[in-house]
């Protein structure tokens, strides 16, 4: 039974977070796989930050000594003034009569109090969380994806969620990620997340990445969502370093920083 690289990690992960630790050998013998290669997917995910590699195999990854949460209630918390400020700053990218991708993300979710006065917009989200914003959003048009939800995420992805996006086209992606890095590009967590967000940038005329600085201070070398040449325009909350302004500026790259000064 062959298994790719990002399915056994996957894999792994779904293990550890069901389990709290896994053994290389039988990890190993379940997928039938070498044990240099799950060294291997453990070396990485361990680097990533997933996982903590001991000796014979892994625990979960701690973080204040809880494991790592990635859920809505968790995330929302998060740096909100700066996801507050991008989000103000993101909507002013948005003209009456587009037609937008809004992400499930935390970061784009500020967004969508400003979309209000915007006019004859249609917005598409695999996002379940977009019905608690209908008193700013209720009068445009809304596409939902369906799909398998999260319920940790408040998102829909799998098979379905891919099909409904491969319909569309010509929209503009509010888009945002886990982690940025200058050579692996923008990317995320797992796996589910990453794939949903390539189909969403493949079809996209435009892409705006929201992003706030600690995505760029931590970047989540995982699963590769699109390169950095790929991406349109980057708002963040804090001026980029001299290395990522430069190659934005090499790859004609729009780099926003936004400032709480907007009226």
């Amino acid at each position: 039974m062959g298994h790719g690289s990002e399915i056994r990690k996957q894999i792994i992960l779904d293990k550890l977070e069901n389990e709290g630790s896994i053994l290389v050998k039988e990890i190993a013998d379940e997928l039938q796989i070498s044990e240099t290669t799950i060294r291997r997917d453990l070396n990485e995910l361990h680097h990533a930050g997933l996982l903590k590699q001991v000796y014979g195999g892994a625990v979960r990854s701690e973080q204040n000594g809880s494991p790592i949460n990635f859920s809505i209630s968790t995330r929302a918390g998060h740096r909100i003034s700066s996801k507050k400020i991008i989000g103000r700053r993101a909507a002013t990218f948005v003209n009456d009569g587009d037609i937008i991708y809004v992400d499930p993300g935390t970061t784009s979710w500020e967004m969508l109090p400003y979309l209000k006065d915007k006019k004859e917009l249609t917005i598409i989200s695999n996002s379940v969380r977009l019905l608690q914003q209908l008193e700013f959003i209720g009068h445009h048009e809304i596409i939902q994806l369906g799909g398998t939800l999260r319920p940790d995420r408040l998102d829909t992805v799998g098979t379905l969620a891919l099909v409904g996006i491969d319909q569309l086209r010509g929209f503009i992606a509010f888009q945002g990620g886990d982690g940025l890095d200058l050579e692996f590009g923008l990317s995320a967590v797992d796996h589910e997340s990453a794939m949903m967000a390539k189909s969403i940038l493949a079809n996209a005329r435009k892409t705006i990445v929201a992003a706030d600085h600690s995505k760029f201070d931590n970047p989540s070398l995982l699963y590769k969502i699109t390169d950095i040449e790929k991406i349109d325009i980057i708002i963040t909350d804090k001026p980029l370093d001299a290395a990522w302004q430069e190659k934005c500026r090499e790859l004609s790259v729009e780099v926003v920083t936004a400032e709480d000064t907007l009226p």
